[in-house]
């Protein structure tokens, strides 16, 4: 499966550079199938001041050779023509986002890296956040990274937090086979209604047709997974505490490497905010492998 690494020249050290090549690699079955991708935007500081190289390479030749530089010395061996530099001027987080969109469909990439910044108040909202944007607009899998996240040398548990949709078995067969190519083992975390454990009316039939909705999600995770040949557990919360804390809670228990969720792609979610994705996204100190599918 080939991948797109949406990469920042003049922002990078080697060691985040290393990880996402990393953690890359790994999902996508093969570091050779990795592509790299820049948007040249005239608005980037560091070419628009770049006034020692030539205007016709400032925002072409020059941020390619500078990704050829950290990528070699980095150890990272990449063709020249699976690094795509696109010039793009333009004032809109969105519109550059989909420029790295099209660098993806073009190049028949299913998932994209991201570092994310986890910028926080004012200036976060102001400037925008191409992550955040992405998750939104994007309509094949990304993984983000925390530029503080410590990446282990494989990932050998991946944590699922699913909200046991109508799209979760959708969800399900991306995420059997990413653990499939991991060689890893899978934690499913889900959020249940209080009412799943306890109730003071235990005879409503709608409280006995929820548990049962659960009990029947558990064991189709279960059947379908052993059919995967992939180990799994099942955590299945009740509390009234917040989603996102619990989900970064069981991933700190169960040492998961990796954390997924799912994101919906469809005209209305990008008028959405404060979802436990973007949530989870923002606060996550392991990768978050974010699944995509067809929403409203």
């Amino acid at each position: 499966m080939k991948a797109l690494w949406s990469y920042e020249p003049f922002h990078q050290d080697l060691k985040r550079i290393r990880s996402m090549h990393q953690a890359l690699g790994q999902l996508s079955g093969s570091p050779s199938d990795i592509n790299v991708g820049f948007i040249a935007n005239h608005l980037n500081t560091n070419l628009a001041l770049a006034f020692d190289v030539p205007k016709g390479k400032r925002f072409g030749d020059y941020p390619k050779a500078q990704i050829k530089k950290e990528l070699k010395a980095s150890k990272i061996k990449i063709s020249d023509s699976r690094i795509h530099v696109v010039e793009y001027q333009t004032y809109s987080t969105a519109k550059m986002v989909d420029q790295m969109l099209n660098v993806a469909s073009d190049n028949d990439c299913k998932i994209i890296g991201i570092f994310t910044h986890a910028r926080q108040g004012y200036r976060r909202l102001v400037m925008g956040s191409f992550a955040e944007t992405a998750i939104h607009r994007s309509k094949v899998d990304l993984l983000l990274l925390n530029p503080k996240v410590e990446l282990e040398k494989q990932f050998r548990n991946m944590l699922f937090a699913s909200d046991f949709g109508s799209a979760s078995r959708t969800e399900f067969s991306k995420i059997f086979r990413y653990v499939k190519c991991l060689g890893a083992d899978l934690t499913v975390f889900h959020h249940a209604e209080a009412i799943y454990k306890t109730s003071f009316d235990e005879k409503n039939p709608r409280i006995k047709d929820y548990r049962k909705k659960i009990d029947r999600m558990k064991s189709w995770i279960e059947n379908a997974a052993a059919e995967h040949g992939i180990k799994v557990s099942i955590v299945i919360a009740a509390d009234i505490s917040p989603t996102v804390s619990q989900v970064l809670r069981v991933a700190q228990k169960n040492k998961a490497d990796i954390i997924a969720v799912s994101a919906k792609t469809g005209p209305l979610l990008a008028l959405m905010g404060g979802s436990v994705t973007r949530q989870i996204a923002r606060e996550s100190l392991l990768p978050v492998l974010i699944i995509k599918t067809r929403g409203g």
